[in-house]
């Protein structure tokens, strides 16, 4: 101290390198008190899937730092948005052959009738005992005409709809039986296995080649991760997959 506080030869030195350090520091902070970089995510999701899973999985990725733009759509325009690169995963029924994807669970078609009708009690019923029931129609219902018609069967349509819920509020008023998938069910419905039709979907998540892998493995581990109906375990639905292609 000489009237005023002076810096040594050495303070002179240390000088710069202190004020280097304190905006490191500074840099620091600011850097720990920014919210983490949001990555996007372009989802597509099939018609006909159970909405609470489909939308506890778009939250989770939201929760997970994605911004997520998701459209609904067939399966046929989803694939191809995903091969173009338009899309980076979707929900999707998926084949012993995906390479891109995650079984995430089972979903066996039913009949649906109303909780009221003469078959409700039962467990299963056959082509023969619905010969004479009105049916409410889905796009799904392509697969269970076919197999009606071989049998030669031909249900008389009370309602065509592609709206799900359409279908099911109809079934539960006495409408019409339906096939649908066993996830679509709904209060006042009661389900029967087909005897001649024992069919299933499997959906899982089909992601783009384009995906880079560390945002695969993050949509993947989040889509295993919902509450879906009938899930894989996700430690096996890829792995089984892949057994099944071979």
């Amino acid at each position: 101290r000489q009237g005023r506080v002076r810096l040594t030869e050495a303070g002179e030195r240390f000088l710069p390198r202190a004020r280097s350090m304190l905006a490191e520091w500074a840099a620091a902070e600011s850097d720990a008190r920014r919210p983490p970089q949001r990555l996007a995510a372009r989802l597509g999701i099939m018609p006909s899937l159970p909405a609470k899973p489909v939308a506890a999985w778009l939250a989770s990725c939201e929760a997970d730092g994605f911004d997520v733009e998701a459209v609904q759509a067939t399966p046929e325009i989803l694939r191809e948005r995903l091969r173009r690169g338009r899309l980076d995963a979707a929900l999707l029924p998926v084949t012993a052959g995906e390479v891109r994807a995650v079984a995430l669970f089972r979903d066996p078609f039913r009949i649906a009738v109303a909780d009221g009708h003469r078959l409700a009690g039962k467990r299963r019923c056959s082509i023969a005992d619905l010969a004479r029931e009105p049916f409410v129609i889905r796009p799904e219902h392509e697969t269970a005409r076919r197999t009606f018609a071989a049998h030669g069967a031909r249900p008389r349509v009370a309602l065509r709809t592609t709206d799900d819920e359409a279908a099911i509020a109809a079934v539960a008023a006495g409408v019409g039986a339906c096939f649908v998938p066993a996830s679509l069910a709904r209060q006042g419905c009661a389900l029967l296995a087909l005897k001649e039709l024992p069919a299933e979907r499997r959906i899982g998540l089909v992601w783009s080649e384009r995906l880079e892998a560390a945002r695969t493995e993050r949509l993947r581990r989040l889509a295993q991760a919902a509450p879906w109906p009938r899930k894989f375990s996700p430690s096996s639905s890829h792995d089984r997959l892949s057994q099944e292609k071979h």
